[in-house]
């Protein structure tokens, strides 16, 4: 049987250029998805980062007021005034972090550009050790209620004095995370608005 070489060859690159482009095609629309759900999961972060900064606006007011009461309760001790009474609350939000979270489980940040990445770290990072050294807060108040008899104490004051000093501690990470925050919605979020939260949720 003859066989035509040339029509042979022509089918033979034929089906090699149709799998080639298949196959681009593919990679290009895994890629396209990729950056699409990369995109999408960073609008929610920006949408994250917003709501958490509202929460930290309010209690960093709240903070400031509660370290000035303190410090002039310390000063008027110290100088042996008659002292107002000791009257101080820790306003704590539970700050959101599940926008990273599941940007995490579905791996999108690695199709994310560097800086923005870096970004997202930096904040949640503030985040973080706000969350922690505010759990902290609370231990002290048990603390500074088992002595709350007992003002004249010593032992009150420091109990006054490093409650004083976290409170400073959480309130300069408060700020801290206002000023990151801030920087961060200036940059990335103008494309980004509460329309698009309503249709993911």
């Amino acid at each position: 049987m003859k066989v035509n070489t040339r029509k042979a060859l022509f089918e033979f690159l034929s089906i090699v250029i149709a799998v080639v482009l298949a196959m681009g095609l593919t990679e290009w629309r895994q890629s396209y998805l990729n950056h699409k759900l990369a995109d999408a999961s960073f609008d929610k972060i920006v949408l994250e980062v917003k709501d958490n900064l509202e929460e930290l606006k309010n209690d960093s007011l709240k903070i400031a007021k509660d370290l000035e009461t303190m410090t002039e309760w310390v000063r008027q001790l110290s100088l042996k005034e008659k002292k107002v009474p000791l009257s101080v609350n820790f306003s704590y939000s539970f700050l959101s972090s599940s926008a990273l979270e599941v940007a995490r489980i579905n791996q999108s940040l690695t199709f994310l550009p560097t800086d923005k990445v870096l970004a997202i770290a930096e904040i949640y990072a503030t985040q973080e050790f706000y969350t922690e050294n505010a759990a902290k807060i609370f231990d002290i108040m048990g603390d500074l209620q088992g002595e709350i008899n007992q003002s004249e104490s010593p032992e009150f004051l420091a109990v006054v004095q490093k409650f004083r000093f976290h409170m400073r501690l959480v309130f300069n990470t408060v700020r801290a995370y206002i000023a990151e925050s801030q920087g961060f919605l200036d940059k990335y979020g103008s494309g980004v608005n509460d329309q698009n939260k309503n249709e993911g949720s």
